[in-house]
């Protein structure tokens, strides 16, 4: 045959297998790289339409859906935000219902080889609750003690206890006690205050971490989340430094008068009970006596609290007296075999200058 078309049915044979040996390997090409596959793909399930009464508390978050597909569509669909929706427009509160999470439509390219898949939820009433919040001093000296009515937690203003709301699964929020660890050292007596104090919770007994657990749809929330506390404690030890306070005891001698006491040093230092040692406001020392004295004297004397188990520091202080003349005062002799001569007129009788007073 000849012709235009004699090239065509010319061995037409070997040219149709050739055609379809070149498809084959187009094809083969193609899919070796995007092949079609058959898959269960782990995807998020999406809740909404939640009434706002109620409270999911085991939702399951993922779910298997068998799909077909080239497996570029499986793995955009594998990262989906949400692969299956479940409505809960309807939903009532109780345990183990059944509900039907339905694929996404909006992937094309995929076909869902099932396309209701049941899930099985928990759902309870949703509940709110005012709790108290517990002060717990975790690091206490010993012998130190919590006064109740003044260690408290407050939301701003001090005068007011402060209490944290809690929004959640009624199951839960029944059995939560809300608390602040107060770990700062306490070694005194004392009041203090330390803001933004975050609030803890225990549920019947154990710690829990409601950020973290347990996982509910909506999730379990509270406030206020920190808190300023305040906390008075009693008992313990304590030290400060406290003045010296001297007597002095007699007369000097006829025509001096004292002119200053000093004192080195002029304060010590107590330490012992809180409660004893907050009612010291100076110690005595030992009496002074300047019965007859004519000239300056330093002396050391000892110093004490007067009150049981407080001590102090140091134990003896250097007392200087210092004394001045101010007139003399000597009787004249009368002559031997002579008269008695009139008296004289008596001497003032030496009168002991005011006692100093410690400053």
């Amino acid at each position: 045959m000849h012709g235009p078309l004699s090239w065509i049915v010319t061995n037409w044979r070997l040219k149709l297998l050739s055609l379809l040996l070149a498809i084959g390997l187009l094809g083969g090409v193609a899919f070796s790289e995007n092949p079609p596959m058959f898959a269960s793909v782990a995807v998020r399930v999406d809740y909404h339409n939640l009434p706002k009464d109620l409270v999911v508390t085991n939702p399951k978050w993922t779910v298997d859906v068998p799909v077909a597909g080239f497996r570029s569509d499986v793995l955009r669909y594998k990262q989906a935000s949400a692969g299956v929706q479940v409505d809960l427009t309807h939903a009532r509160a109780g345990p183990n219902q059944i509900y039907i999470a339905k694929p996404r439509l909006d992937l094309p390219g995929l076909t869902f080889r099932q396309s209701n898949i049941p899930i099985s939820l928990d759902i309870e009433p949703m509940a709110t609750r005012l709790l108290d919040i517990e002060v717990r001093t975790k690091n206490r000296a010993a012998g130190i003690a919590v006064v109740s009515d003044r260690t408290y937690a407050t939301c701003g203003n001090a005068n007011d206890h402060c209490q944290v709301t809690v929004v959640g699964p009624a199951s839960i929020v029944s059995g939560l006690k809300a608390y602040v660890d107060y770990d700062v050292p306490i070694t005194t007596a004392a009041t203090g205050s330390s803001p933004n104090q975050p609030v803890k919770f225990e549920y019947r007994g154990a710690p829990i971490d409601l950020s973290k657990g347990p996982r509910t749809i909506p999730p379990v929330s509270w406030s206020p989340e920190v808190v300023t506390v305040l906390v008075t404690t009693q008992g313990g030890t304590q030290t400060k430094t406290v003045p010296v306070n001297y007597r002095v005891q007699g007369t000097q001698a006829c025509g001096y008068q004292i002119a200053s006491v000093d004192l080195q040093p002029n304060v010590v230092t107590v330490n012992g009970p809180a409660d004893a040692v907050g009612r010291i406001t100076n110690v005595s020392m030992e009496t002074i006596s300047i019965a007859g004295l004519s000239s300056s004297q330093r002396m050391l004397k000892g110093v004490s609290t007067g009150v049981s188990g407080v001590s102090v520091e140091p134990q003896q202080v250097f007392v200087t007296v210092n004394v001045s003349q101010t007139f003399t005062c000597a009787a004249p002799t009368p002559a031997t075999g002579a008269l008695p001569a009139a008296p004289p007129a008596a001497a003032p009788s030496p009168t002991p200058s005011p006692t100093p007073q410690p400053t």
